[in-house]
């Protein structure tokens, strides 16, 4: 039986136009990394992944392992005080108040006792 060239490499035509071309895929790539990087980002989206900056208002404000008082305090802070608020959980209700800062230090402090600069801290 005599098979015709054309049906011999009719298989390997398909794979070779099948097979990924770093030329024009690499383009691909590099078109998506480019989109990504120029989208817009909205004010609410940088709010939500920036730590805010925060003044303790008060003498001897306590920082604690956990969101409320029964906690260990591991050390306290003054007044005017400058902290970093990564962001906010609630917690028990000091001065009728329920949330509560983690700081970048990993403790809390009762918002209670601090005024943010710089934005809204998200919550955890």
């Amino acid at each position: 039986m005599k098979l015709s060239s054309a049906l011999i490499l009719a298989p390997f035509v398909l794979l070779a136009s099948a097979a990924p071309n770093p030329n024009t895929d690499g383009l691909v790539i590099k078109e998506k990394i480019a989109a990504v990087g120029a989208r817009e980002v909205s004010p609410v989206d940088l709010h939500a992944r920036a730590p805010v900056t925060g003044t303790v208002n008060a003498d001897g404000v306590r920082y604690r392992r956990c969101e409320r008082t029964s906690c260990e305090a591991v050390g306290q802070y003054n007044n005017g005080q400058s902290i970093t608020i990564n962001c906010r959980v609630r917690g028990e209700t000091v001065n009728g108040w329920p949330w509560w800062d983690r700081l970048s230090n990993d403790y809390y402090i009762s918002d209670a006792y601090v005024t943010w600069s710089g934005g809204v801290p998200d919550e955890c």
